[in-house]
């Protein structure tokens, strides 16, 4: 029998594997590299869906590749390799409700393909099985 503790809808599907769509200051690299961070589905051709890791950086933090890969290698060292982000967008801010979660829906427009915004970083080389 399986459970599913959270809602369908914050479910990623990647190549068979459902993977919670949960993420936040836990998942970052240093608390002072990243203020906040939601994770949701990018399509892909292959896997049906991977990872994206939506960030915004602490203030005075450089948002690049580098630290990309730094959030990538972090979650790598932490969770299973499917789990890691396989692309990595930084961005101003989240919209959130007044409670302050984070309103996922509302990151992208309905129909728009994430990886395809300016910015999004393909990480999804270091994701590797152990």
């Amino acid at each position: 029998m399986l459970i599913f503790v959270d809602r369908k809808k914050n479910i990623i599907r990647r190549s068979g594997e459902n993977i919670a769509a949960r993420g936040g200051r836990g998942h970052a690299p240093g608390p002072r590299a990243v203020a906040q961070v939601a994770v949701v589905a990018a399509p892909d051709e292959i896997r049906e869906e991977e990872v994206m890791a939506c960030v915004v950086p602490m203030p005075g933090v450089t948002a690049d590749r580098a630290l990309a890969e730094r959030l990538c290698d972090f979650c790598l060292d932490r969770l299973a390799y499917f789990k890691a982000p396989g692309w990595v967008l930084f961005v101003e801010s989240l919209p959130t409700t007044g409670t302050q979660k984070v309103q996922k829906t509302q990151i992208f427009p309905p129909g728009e393909d994430p990886r395809h915004r300016p910015g999004a970083l393909d990480v999804r080389s270091r994701k590797k099985r152990g």
